[in-house]
């Protein structure tokens, strides 16, 4: 029985790694915010990012959200209707074609409870928002700005 299980966990777990490796631009991305907005509920024209939202499960979904502060644009992950689940922001680079992953508004975490710090625009040309409970899911990526 434990071989049967093992086996069939080996193979949900390759073909789950097949697809986060195509279908996202990261599975462990190191963790950099850019130059973040720490307080993106502070942003004005605040609004979803097209194309990035994603039901992860009952009620629960994520999205991409965007808005302005202080004469830039910021990008942030944020999470609805979610219990003890987090979020992170996983976004492309402009100038190196890096990918990262920006978490909590302090800067110095890879996940949120409700949502990311704000990743700006002169920074992140891609962005994706990524969800974890007892499994991890990415919604789309799309370009951005």
């Amino acid at each position: 029985m434990l071989k049967k299980f093992l086996s069939v966990a080996m193979a949900t777990t390759t073909a789950t790694a097949a697809f986060m490796l195509s279908a996202s631009p990261a599975s462990a991305a190191p963790l950099w915010c850019g130059s973040w907005l720490k307080e993106p509920s502070q942003a004005s024209n605040i609004s979803p990012v097209p194309g990035t939202q994603a039901n992860v499960g009952g009620s629960t979904y994520i999205r991409v959200n965007q808005g302005s502060y202080g004469g830039k644009w910021y990008a942030w992950a944020k999470m609805y209707n979610y219990g003890s689940d987090l979020v992170a922001l996983v976004w492309v680079n402009q100038s190196d074609k890096a990918i990262y992953q920006c978490g909590n508004r302090d800067g110095v975490r890879d996940w949120a409870q409700d949502y990311t710090a704000g990743v700006d625009g002169a920074h992140a040309y891609k962005v994706q928002a990524k969800y974890m409970h007892s499994n991890v899911a990415y919604g789309p990526t799309v370009v951005w700005r």
